[in-house]
């Protein structure tokens, strides 16, 4: 197997949890660079297999020295993504900046793995992979065990967003904003506010969802919530035939990125989950109505939705390579 010259464009924490997962793959990794998107504080540094891994400011950056790049980055950051597959390099969009496009596969893993070994055999997969925005991975996966035996006309899914979902930067405001608000210290009357409020985030992922499942009507509502970590979601799927509760199950029990629980809270999960062994989907409180379903998910969006994922894709790239 060859080795790989490997980049990951993101911020720290994220790197950090990339480099655990790329750690425990099977991947033979020749260099793994860090290139600051955002850039990091002096006193942060990324270690890969006990050694400081290089970082780069991305005005520096040769994209065309690597040959795969881990790319976590703002809408106004999608030009490095051209940028770097123009110059050879093969992109993991990993938040689904690129996933509009017509030619940017999207690409959940264990669910529609097939499509990279079409457009392979037909020569069509191009530089840029896209793997969906959190939240519509994490609804992508917990869906799947259903599309494949009955159809769904109609999915409602409400989004619990924690602070982690957007960056270090928004947990650190939120611990500073409860720690100031229980002393009675008032925030700055502009200041975006993260502790104790909730308030809805746009969320516009059609386009994301219909590339995996093309004929699925869905509706997303996403509301910030004073969470540090783990994303929740409230799925209700509308079906024209009863559902069978114990098949469902079933078809989850064998999916090795699902785990079922009795009961399941974001904050808990966030807290236990430091491996990959230990690092998945975890669905609950599933309840069978007269013409659907309803379950409850939680997952580290950090560690699982990105990190994770977006290992287990650049692996099943990799592995499909010429």
């Amino acid at each position: 197997m060859n080795k790989l010259n490997l980049a990951i464009a993101a911020e720290f924490e994220l790197c950090e949890r990339i480099t655990e997962f790329l750690q425990q793959s099977r991947l033979e990794i020749s260099q793994l660079t860090v290139v600051e998107i955002y850039p990091f504080n002096e006193e942060q540094g990324v270690r890969f297999n006990n050694k400081s891994v290089a970082q780069i400011p991305v005005a520096e950056v040769d994209w065309s020295a690597f040959d795969y790049v881990l790319f976590a980055g703002k809408t106004e950051q999608a030009p490095h993504i051209a940028n770097a597959a123009e110059q050879g390099c093969v992109v993991i969009d990993m938040l689904g900046l690129c996933a509009s496009i017509s030619a940017v596969p999207v690409i959940v893993p264990t669910v529609n793995d097939e499509l990279l070994t079409e457009l392979r055999q037909r020569n069509a997969l191009h530089n840029i992979i896209a793997l969906p925005n959190p939240q519509i991975t994490q609804t992508v996966l917990a869906l799947s065990a259903f599309m494949a035996q009955y159809p769904i006309n109609q999915v409602m899914i409400s989004s619990l967003v924690p602070a982690s979902y957007h960056n270090g930067e928004t947990v650190s405001k939120l611990v500073g904003q409860t720690a100031r608000l229980l002393n009675g210290i008032p925030l700055d009357e502009n200041e975006p506010r993260f502790a104790f409020d909730v308030a809805p985030l746009e969320s516009s992922y059609a386009t994301q969802i219909n590339k995996i499942f093309p004929t699925l009507s869905v509706v997303y509502h996403s509301i910030q919530v004073p969470v540090f970590y783990g994303l929740a979601q409230k799925i209700t799927a509308l079906s024209d035939y009863q559902i069978d509760l114990e098949q469902i199950q079933s078809t989850w029990q064998q999916q090795d990125l699902i785990q079922l629980e009795e009961k399941i809270t974001p904050v808990l999960n966030g807290e236990q989950e430091n491996n990959e062994e230990t690092v998945k989907l975890h669905i609950s409180d599933l309840k069978i109505s007269e013409n659907g379903v309803e379950f409850w998910t939680v997952a580290d969006e950090q560690r699982f939705n990105l990190a994770c994922l977006a290992v287990q894709l650049l692996e099943r790239l990799f592995n499909q390579q010429p």
